[in-house]
């Protein structure tokens, strides 16, 4: 009798609620049609580029009213809402990977919301061949780039707003490792030098910020510190007391096509001027270990110090073969204690004499700037004086004797004018302000002095202002694109304000008649340039592939 009863309460409680919601007004009059939504004119999955343009353009259909006046919008990508317009029209600067997304409608007037969800998927659009800028704007380090394989706009200033934290504050070189470490055990005895994809190095506030040559991204370990050098070292313990990169270079030297197995032979030789001291590193991911030397102090004395740069005397092609050699027979890297005035060279990171029976003291000077030439057994070395005044060098070489040829008066040059020596002509292009120059370096020998005979281009030419100048300069591999970096920031050091006033320009360069013929003109592209370069992801002597047959250096 107690379960009957129960049911019979239930059905008795159901009976009341029935009859109290007809009591509350809640009859056919009483109920309001709601506009039903469709949205359309949006994939499931989408596939762009980092940095790419997106857009959509959403058709809206509702049941009752499709006025688009109506509703809010909410573009939702990867837990961000990136536009709140009805179209969506964005660049894309998200890391690559897979991101979900939806998009978010709402009606004004009930709240009722629509989602439209989908998958964007970013590839990355840096793998490849950049023109990137290292930069001072708003007083901050930053990073610009181009992209090279398809048309593109600048990423300006990308850095910090990508990964959420500046560079630095004191941008001062930027350069790339070539190297591709493609094993396990290749990519652990590299590391942290470079990963599957070489390195992007960048040298800011004298500490070698590492970032990955594909994505741009930091790397897991952020900077180069001096240990990586030691893991050689045995007994005793390692000192790397000093450390403070100031300088770095490197150069190509095996490449070729490995005859036991698969993919190439690569070595690199790295060199960083840190402290005063050399540090040096043989990456070789192939067949070879790689071997290290830190902080090595100059042969004139121990507590001397070595001016920050440094350069290889030769730079000879290797023959090709069966084996398709495009490397380099590197000669000596040298260097110049500024202690006593003295150049030294290089060999794996230990300095020898070059005594000044052969090359005289030059007290008071820095290295500021030195590289090979096309002159067989010659360099060229630019000296810089207290007083900011340039000298310009030519030193000869036979084996491991060196000789100083010439020297001459840097002329119309200045404590920050930039140097690219030719290595298909005796040339070498220097800046001094808002002008490029061009001079022989067998001139030197004739104590021809540049002067304003040897301009090639001034920028107020090419319709700037007396106020601009070239801050950096560099060409091809193929010797076919010269680059400048421009400031229009006048007198302003920190890049300061909202508006980017540093450009970049391309020549078209005849390697033969050196002639210039500008190409393209990029405005407002980064802050004041400090160092512009071509990131090559993949290294190809002089820009050719297939044995030295196809071009590669479309810029």
């Amino acid at each position: 009798m107690k379960f009957y009863n129960k049911i019979a309460l239930i059905l008795a409680s159901i009976g009341t609620l029935s009859g109290c919601y007809k009591d509350l007004g809640t009859g056919p009059e009483d109920y309001r049609e709601i506009n039903e939504l469709t949205i359309e004119g949006i994939d499931r999955q989408y596939a762009v580029d980092m940095d790419d343009s997106l857009k959509i353009t959403p058709k809206l259909v509702g049941t009752m009213y499709s006025d688009t006046t109506k509703f809010s919008y909410a573009w939702d990508i990867a837990s961000t809402i990136v536009s709140t317009s009805l179209n969506l029209k964005i660049k894309v600067g998200l890391l690559p990977g897979n991101k979900i997304s939806r998009f978010v409608v709402q009606d004004k007037e009930t709240g009722v919301k629509k989602y439209f969800r989908f998958d964007l998927n970013v590839s990355s659009s840096t793998a490849g061949n950049l023109i990137m800028v290292l930069s001072k704007s708003r007083g901050k380090a930053e990073l610009s780039y181009l992209r090279l394989d398809k048309p593109a706009n600048w990423a300006v200033n990308y850095y910090e707003s990508r990964f959420g934290a500046p560079l630095g504050v004191n941008p001062q070189q930027l350069d790339f490792l070539l190297v591709e470490p493609t094993s396990d055990a290749a990519l652990a005895s590299n590391a942290p030098f470079a990963n599957r994809f070489g390195r992007v190095l960048v040298l800011v506030d004298n500490q070698v910020a590492l970032l990955d040559k594909g994505s741009l991204e930091p790397n897991a370990v952020p900077y180069l510190d001096g240990e990586a050098f030691t893991r050689n070292a045995s007994y005793p313990a390692a000192d790397i007391t000093g450390y403070k990169p100031e300088f770095m270079a490197q150069a190509v030297s095996m490449w070729r096509n490995n005859p036991y197995g698969s993919n190439f032979h690569q070595t690199i030789q790295f060199n960083l001027i840190s402290g005063g001291a050399l540090y040096h590193a043989s990456l070789a991911p192939a067949i070879w270990t790689p071997t290290f030397v830190y902080n090595r102090k100059s042969v004139y004395g121990e507590n001397n110090y070595f001016s920050p740069f440094g350069y290889y005397d030769m730079m000879t092609p290797t023959p090709d073969g069966t084996l398709f050699q495009h490397g380099y027979n590197l000669g000596n890297f040298m260097v110049f204690d500024r202690t006593v005035g003295r150049f030294a060279y290089s060999s794996s990171g230990t300095s020898y004499n070059i005594p000044v029976t052969d090359v005289k003291a030059f007290p008071g000077h820095e290295l500021y700037y030195g590289s090979h030439t096309s002159q067989s057994g010659s360099s060229f070395a630019v000296l810089k004086a207290s007083t900011n005044v340039l000298r310009f060098l030519l030193l000869g070489k036979n084996v491991n004797k060196y000789s100083l040829v010439g020297e001459v008066s840097g002329g119309v040059t200045n404590g920050q004018s930039k140097f690219y020596t030719m290595k298909t002509s005796p040339y070498v292009f220097f800046t001094a302000g808002n002008k490029l120059y061009k001079y022989n370096i067998l001139d030197v020998t004739s104590n021809v002095v540049p002067s304003e005979a040897h301009a090639s281009l001034s920028l107020t030419s090419l319709g700037y202002s007396e106020d601009a100048v070239i801050t950096s300069m560099t060409v091809s591999r193929s010797e076919k694109t010269l680059i400048l970096g421009v400031s229009r920031y006048g007198s302003d050091k920190e890049g300061s304000g909202e508006e980017n006033k540093g450009d970049i320009l391309l020549f078209n360069l005849d390697k033969t008649s050196l002639n210039l013929v500008l190409k393209k003109k990029y405005e407002g592209v980064s802050g004041i340039p400090v160092d512009v370069k071509i990131k090559y992801q993949t290294h190809w002597r002089d820009g050719k592939s297939n044995g030295g047959v196809t071009e590669l250096d479309n810029i």
